[in-house]
């Protein structure tokens, strides 16, 4: 019987969920960066998951537990960006690269006086989670339109006769 009334109310619920729209696949593009430490993102971000990570100290602190030392942490990026833009059929190219500082921090791990805690672990880090420094640049002759229209049309919109 309880298993009954679970189902109602879980089927009940579901008309109040929502899922994902377009608009949302481009909101969570702009984080293009694969965040963490060169190990946590060599096997896709698990690392956090794992215990005795940096990272986790951005996702699981928790899993600072497994540490029983200190440790520093200075992950190097490399940027690499090539925006490509056209206007009125004119392509323009450009290149960005650049060294970054990645995920950075320190940990301190001590063993505990308590019976009940065997170690203390405190930490601080840094952590990018996205890069908007990006330059785009377009360039062409624009013959098909002018602002002017833009403006005649907003005018003619407002109700203006003679404009």
């Amino acid at each position: 019987m309880k298993t009954i009334y679970i189902l109602f109310i879980s089927l009940l619920s579901c008309g109040i969920l929502y899922a994902q729209e377009p608009a949302d696949a481009l909101r969570y593009s702009y984080i293009t960066n694969p965040g963490g430490t060169a190990r946590n993102q060599a096997i896709g971000g698990a690392g956090a998951s794992l215990g005795g990570e940096f990272s986790s100290l951005f996702i699981n602190p928790a899993g600072l537990g497994f540490y029983k030392t200190g440790d520093f942490v200075f992950t190097p990026a490399f940027s690499m960006k090539r925006p490509k833009t056209s206007y009125f059929g004119e392509n323009s190219n450009s290149e960005t690269n650049k060294f970054n500082i990645g995920t950075t921090g320190l940990l301190f791990s001590a063993p505990s006086r308590s019976k009940n805690i065997r170690s203390i672990t405190v930490g601080i880090g840094i952590n990018k989670s996205a890069d908007y420094n990006n330059q785009i640049y377009y360039k062409g002759v624009n013959k098909k339109s002018s602002y002017s229209e833009k403006y005649l049309e907003e005018l003619v919109n407002d109700g203006a006769t003679d404009p």
